[in-house]
């Protein structure tokens, strides 16, 4: 397997590191400056080119990367799960079908494909579909709660040797457990470790709420012992959360404060990469100064950089917009092609428009331009847009109509 794919597009290359999970954009002359600066050989690289003629030149040419929701099945009951994970939908793809859809995705030259729930362990065919994507050539990522009591689920993540397996862990053991139930923690932490000793890369993922903001350091010298990532995000507080997010969601200031706090302890771990402040979101979206150098759409990761599967088939745009509204369902991987979404879709253009529009505002907004908020939530402006009385904690705008409504 190459450690690098660089991908054919309209203004030149996306251009993957398979090791780090991340993207950049390249004119085509200016990626081959920039192999021959970093000493990458052409035969180090994976090249995708164009299967389809007929491609629009102000997005990308197909997804980078598919969250595929495998399963609604989960063994915990987490307090602010937004899909109301337990049980399975009556109507889950069938593992042939599941193949099939990962057959599409592969001919229509996608990247990454990371595999979440419900948990995806508790899928029978998990380690089936992991592995006929992984011969697919996908770089692969799974999250999972660990909280599993069989240990052969290490072992499988250990032999399947993808590129990542992030972990939620929601912050000291109280904590965690405050939302993801008596037990887990231990659970959790324990399978960490196995996973840790067999050489797995990890990530730990935490969902910040009003008791977990506090937990940075402890969280911190947690994952520097087993991981080599960990990302800090706050909640979308829709499913079976959609009620909490007054008593447990995180302030403006709150939220800054933790974050000026990681920004602090981030020097005691430099070999840890430490994502915080929505980092991962605006990394992977398309910004303005992406949008102005390559021609494309500006917009918010999901419908610009990924799209999402869900275990019925659904395509969307983003992992809560299904949960947020029926409407939000653009097709269905099973009669739908993802090449004709990604380029046709009216409802997906709607979306990145919206999506655009929202990461304009509050590139202009003066707590951003400080480095004092997080910026733009595509997802909770949309929740709150159709559900008015929704607030939003984590912005000094959050109190009145969604950006969606007023954003110019």
């Amino acid at each position: 397997m190459k450690n690098y794919i660089a991908r054919q597009e309209a203004f030149g290359f996306t251009f993957y590191e398979r090791k780090k999970l991340r993207h950049k954009f390249f004119s085509k002359e200016k990626l081959s400056l920039y192999l021959k600066e970093k000493g990458i050989g052409g035969s180090e690289v994976e090249w995708l080119k164009f299967k389809c003629r007929n491609y629009r030149s102000d997005i990308l040419y197909s997804p980078i990367r598919i969250y595929y929701e495998l399963t609604l099945r989960c063994n915990l009951q987490c307090r602010y799960c937004f899909n109301n994970s337990g049980k399975p939908r009556p109507n889950e793809l069938t593992t042939k079908e599941v193949l099939e859809s990962l057959d599409q995705l592969k001919r229509n030259n996608v990247i990454d494909v990371r595999f979440t729930g419900g948990e995806p362990t508790c899928r029978d065919d998990w380690y089936e579909i992991l592995t006929y994507a992984k011969k697919l050539g996908f770089c692969i990522s799974c999250n999972t709660n660990a909280a599993y009591l069989d240990p052969s689920i290490n072992e499988k993540f250990a032999k399947l040797d993808i590129e990542q397996v992030t972990v939620s862990v929601d912050g000291c053991k109280e904590n965690h457990e405050y939302n993801r139930g008596k037990g887990s923690f231990d659970r959790t932490i324990k399978n960490l470790k196995i996973m840790h000793s067999l050489g797995i890369t990890l990530r730990i993922n935490v969902l910040v709420n009003k008791h977990s903001v506090d937990d940075a350091a402890f969280m911190l010298d947690l994952a520097s012992k087993y991981t080599d990532e960990i990302n800090f995000f706050t909640i979308v507080f829709i499913g079976r959360g959609s009620h909490l997010e007054h008593s447990d969601g995180v302030t403006v200031e709150d939220h800054l404060k933790m974050s000026q706090e990681i920004k602090k302890l981030k020097l005691n771990y430099p070999n840890l990469n430490i994502l915080h402040f929505a980092e991962v979101s605006k990394k992977t979206s398309v910004n303005e100064d992406a949008g102005k150098k390559f021609g494309l759409k500006i917009g918010p990761p999901s419908g610009s950089t990924t799209l999402n599967i869900t275990s019925s088939g659904g395509f969307c745009c983003g992992g809560y917009t299904p949960y947020i509204s029926d409407d939000m369902i653009l097709g269905n991987c099973k009669i739908d092609d993802l090449f004709g979404i990604w380029q046709k879709s009216k409802k997906l253009e709607k979306i990145r428009d919206d999506g655009g529009k929202l990461i304009h505002f509050c590139a202009n907004c003066p707590k951003f331009k400080l480095d004092e908020c997080q910026g733009s939530k595509y997802e909770t402006e949309l929740n709150r847009l159709i559900h008015s009385e929704v607030k939003n904690q984590t912005c000094i705008y959050g109190g009145g109509p969604s950006l969606l409504k007023i954003a110019p």
